[in-house]
């Protein structure tokens, strides 16, 4: 959610709202239907396929106007209502086949194993890494894009590396425990108001206050749902 925030200028992006989680849940469904020897073997690639998708879907709708903030969130807010009801159209159809599918895609963290915790933890560290070294450009970026020119910033490379981190993250997430909604719209938001002012900053906080959102949701779901409370996705 930070560097999709930063790289498009918007505080109001995120892969819920840009439909990068839909996208990526929207594979995941047609793999599951037409191809679960797939899904097997490249589960993160096919929604990291989708994600990449509905992300190229939007940078093409939007190109011309400049990758303005309005109608970059309006057209992710389009392919991510698209997407959404593309996969619940698809699980209603094959109901017997995908209720565990529809659970999971609202969020589920129940897990078998420790597996998908480090499969995520070990992503997480090569995206925050990646972050880091991209630092300077992401700095650069929330200037107007003839001031980021004249930096020596190459600005569409650049622009498409940190997009590309963030849709992989995104599909890693998506692929292992479903769509975790707006998380990475709220983080951002309370780590700024929280005090981190640096960029650096708040590559720290953001993600350390979303997993304490996430926990805290997870807690209270488990809590007010009692027993039958792995029925009701964390997200």
């Amino acid at each position: 959610g930070l560097l999709l925030q930063r790289v498009l200028r918007t505080p109001l992006a995120e892969p819920s709202t840009l439909g990068v989680s839909a996208g990526a849940q929207l594979a995941l469904t047609l793999g599951m239907l037409y191809a679960p020897a797939l899904m097997n073997h490249a589960r993160e690639g096919v929604a990291l396929a989708g994600g990449l998708a509905a992300v190229g879907l939007i940078l093409a709708m939007t190109w011309r106007r400049g990758l303005e903030p309005v109608a970059v969130v309006l057209a992710g807010m389009m392919v991510a209502l698209t997407a959404t009801m593309g996969s619940a159209a698809l699980i209603l159809a094959n109901g017997e086949y995908l209720f565990s599918i529809f659970l999971w895609g609202g969020g589920a963290l129940a897990q078998q194993s420790w597996g998908p915790t480090m499969t995520i933890a070990v992503r997480l560290l090569i995206g925050v890494g990646a972050a880091f070294l991209l630092m300077r450009p992401l700095a650069i970026l929330g200037l107007d894009d003839a001031s980021a020119r004249s930096l020596g910033v190459a600005l569409n490379a650049t622009r498409f590396g940190v997009i590309g981190v963030a849709v992989w993250l995104a599909a890693s997430v998506t692929a292992e425990v479903g769509v975790i909604g707006f998380v990475g719209l709220a983080a951002p938001a309370l780590a700024h108001l929280s005090g981190a002012r640096t960029q650096g900053q708040r590559l720290v906080a953001a993600p350390l206050i979303g997993a304490l959102l996430l926990w805290l949701t997870d807690g209270l779901v488990q809590l007010l749902a009692g027993v039958d409370g792995e029925r009701v996705p964390t997200g």
